[in-house]
C-alpha cells in the first residue's frame, strides 16, 4: 500500500476505534452517491473490513434532481457494486414531486428522503449500522452556515461522529484533500456533481469562496480550528443535555410522533438558557432535526411561552407550528406546503434599561437607535400647549429622579392622558392600531414604578402640566423609522 493510503487508513481506523463505531461481525450499509467522499469511504471500509469481519452493502438513492447526471451517478454506483461484488440497494424518488416533501425546503426534503431510504434498507436487510461519507470539511462548512444563520451552541456542535447509535461517520476526522489524494493514488474513479459548483447555494459559496479567503488572509488552519471548536462544543452540549433532560421530562404533558405538549410552569422559573434548551428539545423531537431553525426562531418560541395571557401561535420552517394555550405550549407539524405559508417570525426586541438622573441628559438606546433628550424649560403658555407625539411636557415636581428608560414588559399599565383609570399598554396599541414593529421599538419612561410617558405616543395624565405647575420637564424622542416586517 502507498504511504499516503496507509496513513489515511490508520487515521480512519483510529476514528472507528476511539468511538467504538463497529463491533465484530457488524453489517454496514454504506451510503454511496458516487462522489469522491462516499467512494473513498467504501474502499476504505473494504480494506478495514477483515479487522472487524464486517459485511458491507451499498445504498444509493437517485433524487431525480439533475436529470441525466443523476441517472449517470446511479449507473456508476451499480457498476462499482458489481466490480466489488457487494450487494447494492438502489431506488429513484423524485423529491420535487413527492407529496410528503412539499412542506419542506428542497435541501431538507432530499435529506429526509435519503435517510428514510437508508432506514428502510437497513431494517429490511438486517444491517447494524449506516455509514456516511461526511468529513471534516463538511463539518467546517456546516458550522459556518449555522454561524451565518444565527445558530446557538447546538449548531456549533457540528456533525456528530455517531447519531442514534447506528449512523456512523468514519471519515469525520479526515480532510477532503486526503480523500481525493487516496483515490488518485489508487486510481479509483468517482463522479463529480456539477451542482457543487453552483454559487446560488450558500454551502458552495462557503466552500469555494469564504473558507479559501479565510485560509489565505486569516487562518490557514481554519478547517481544523472549526472542527476543534465543534468537538469542544459537542462535549459541553452533551453534558448540558444530561442536566436539561429531567427538566424537560418534568414539563412533558403528552407526546406522540407528531404532537408534543409541555407545561410552561414546569420550566418557566429556570434561567433563560435552560428555557431555550427545553424549547429546542421539543422542536427537535417533533421535526427530527434542527435544520433551518435559527436562534431567532428559538427566541420567538420562548417569547410565546413567557407571555401567557390569552393564546398565541407561531409558524417555523418546515411546517413546525407552536401554539400556546394558557399554561400549555403545544408543538406539532402541519402539512401546509412551504410555498403557501405567509406567517413569518416576529423579531424579539433585546431588553434595555437606562437611568436618567436629571434634566440636561441625553440617552441613546443602542438596542433600537432611538435617542431621548431631557431638559427643563421655562413655563410659558406657548411652550406647554399641544406638544407633538415626539415631545412630552411633564410636571417636573411630580417626578422622582432618577427616571428609568426601558422597553415594554408584559402587563405594563399606564394612565393615558384623557382616559379615566389605567389601561394596559398592549390594549392601547391595539386600540390605536400601532404596528408590531413599532411596539417592539417603543421605550417607556418611568418615575419610580409609574409610567409617565409611552414614548412617542401618550403621556400619563398623572404627570401632565397644569396651571399650578412650576417646573416643566421636556423629553424629546428621535428615532429611526421602524422597518416593516416581511
Amino acid at each position: 500500500m502507498q504511504p499516503h493510503s496507509h496513513k489515511l487508513l490508520l487515521k480512519v481506523e483510529q476514528t472507528i476505534l476511539s468511538r467504538n463505531m463497529f463491533k465484530k461481525g457488524d453489517r454496514i450499509l454504506t451510503g454511496v452517491s458516487g462522489g469522491p467522499d462516499s467512494v473513498a469511504l467504501l474502499h476504505l471500509l473494504l480494506r478495514l473490513a477483515p479487522k472487524w469481519e464486517l459485511k458491507i452493502g451499498i445504498a444509493h438513492l437517485n433524487h431525480c434532481l439533475r436529470g441525466a447526471e443523476s441517472d449517470r451517478d446511479a449507473e456508476f454506483v451499480a457498476n462499482l457494486a458489481a466490480k466489488t461484488g457487494i450487494p447494492c440497494y438502489s431506488d429513484a424518488i423524485d423529491v420535487r414531486a413527492d407529496p410528503a416533501s412539499r412542506k419542506l425546503s428542497l435541501e431538507a426534503a432530499a435529506r429526509n428522503t435519503r435517510y428514510e431510504f437508508f432506514d428502510r434498507i437497513q431494517h429490511q436487510n438486517g444491517y447494524d449500522k449506516i455509514a456516511t461519507g461526511h468529513q471534516r470539511n463538511d463539518n467546517a462548512e456546516l458550522m459556518l452556515m449555522f454561524l451565518f444563520r444565527g445558530s446557538g451552541p447546538l449548531g456549533f456542535s457540528g456533525i456528530p461522529p455517531i447519531r442514534e447509535g447506528r449512523i456512523v461517520r468514519p471519515l469525520i476526522e479526515t480532510d477532503r484533500n486526503e480523500l481525493v489524494a487516496f483515490l488518485n493514488e489508487n486510481e479509483i474513479s468517482y463522479q463529480i456533481d456539477k451542482s457543487n459548483r453552483d454559487m446560488r447555494f450558500l454551502r458552495n459559496r462557503i466552500r469555494h469562496e469564504t473558507i479559501p479567503y479565510i485560509q489565505a488572509c486569516c487562518n490557514p488552519g481554519i478547517v481544523e480550528t472549526l472542527n476543534r471548536f465543534s468537538k469542544i462544543t459537542r462535549s459541553e452540549n452533551e453534558w448540558m443535555d444530561e442536566i436539561i433532560q429531567p427538566i424537560y421530562e418534568n414539563a412533558l404533558v403528552s407526546t406522540d410522533k407528531h404532537r408534543m405538549v409541555l407545561a410552561i410552569s414546569a420550566f418557566s422559573a429556570f434561567p433563560e438558557a435552560v428555557r431555550r434548551r427545553v424549547i429546542r428539545s421539543a422542536i427537535a423531537r417533533i421535526k427530527g432535526d434542527l435544520l433551518r431553525i435559527s436562534f431567532s426562531h428559538i427566541e420567538a418560541a420562548c417569547c410565546i411561552a413567557e407571555h401567557r395571557q390569552g393564546s398565541a401561535q407561531l409558524m417555523l420552517p418546515d411546517g413546525i407550528r407552536i401554539q400556546r394555550e394558557q399554561d400549555l405550549i403545544i408543538f406539532y407539524q402541519t402539512d401546509e406546503p412551504v410555498e403557501r405559508r405567509r406567517l413569518k417570525i416576529q423579531p424579539v426586541q433585546a431588553p434595555f434599561f437606562y437611568s436618567v438622573t436629571g434634566p440636561g441628559e441625553c440617552v441613546t438606546i443602542h438596542e433600537t437607535g432611538a435617542m431621548l433628550t431631557f431638559s427643563e424649560i421655562p413655563i410659558e403658555s406657548g411652550m406647554i400647549t399641544m406638544p407633538c407625539n415626539k415631545i412630552a411636557l411633564l410636571d417636573m415636581e411630580m417626578l422622582k429622579f432618577p427616571l428609568t428608560v426601558r422597553n415594554i414588559q408584559p402587563g405594563d399599565r399606564f394612565n393615558p392622558l384623557g382616559v379615566t383609570g389605567t389601561q394596559k399598554i398592549g390594549k392601547y396599541f391595539i386600540d390605536h392600531k400601532i404596528k408590531r414593529s413599532e411596539r417592539l421599538q417603543c421605550p417607556v419612561i418611568l418615575s419610580g414604578k409609574q409610567i409617565v410617558w409611552l414614548a412617542g405616543y401618550r403621556i400619563s395624565g398623572c404627570f401632565k402640566v397644569t396651571s399650578s405647575t412650576r417646573k416643566v420637564l421636556r423629553i424629546e424622542i428621535c428615532r429611526p423609522t421602524p422597518p416593516e416586517l416581511e
